[in-house]
């Protein structure tokens, strides 16, 4: 049997990131053109300034992930820069599934759930790899190719029973 390989790369594109951002855009539009008073033209260009800053945040992040033989590695830019490898022999079980990032994890991005040990690195969906550690710590990372993750899971986990 070969080894097998997953990565997967994500940003934050999900539709509705997209429609927050477009109505950010039309509010600050509005209050700045249309709010009344007299300003400068370098004024209302100012105040989109943060409203930029945010939006180069926001393209910014990048979930990476990679399954191999030495464990599952992620990085979350610009959260955590350098990669973190969970290797299989820290590792207690993995597996790729459904979840609720809203109700589990207060959302999307680098969450931190203290009551649990738990942190999740996600950017979009509703679908996560579940890392438990030996310690007890958990680790969520999104995923959009479940089944690929899970058939590279099993491979290595089959190896290390």
């Amino acid at each position: 049997m070969s080894k097998t390989i997953f990565e997967e790369k994500q940003r934050f594109d999900s539709p509705l990131a997209y429609v927050a951002l477009g109505l950010a855009f039309v509010v600050i539009t509005y209050t700045t053109f249309f709010s009344g008073g007299d300003k400068t033209i370098e004024s209302q260009l100012l105040s989109y300034l943060p409203f930029l800053l945010v939006l180069a945040f926001f393209f910014t992040i990048k979930l990476k992930t990679r399954i191999d033989e030495n464990g599952i590695h992620v990085s979350f830019f610009p959260f955590i820069i350098k990669e973190k490898i969970f290797s299989w022999s820290d590792i207690y079980s993995a597996e790729a599934e459904k979840y609720s990032p809203i109700s589990e994890y207060g959302g999307w991005g680098y969450r931190i759930k203290f009551s649990k040990k738990a942190k999740a690195f996600t950017t979009r969906g509703n679908k996560g790899i579940k890392v438990v550690l030996k310690d007890g710590k958990i680790r969520m990372i999104g995923t959009q190719k479940m089944e690929d993750a899970n058939l590279c899971i099993n491979q290595y986990l089959e190896k290390k029973a």
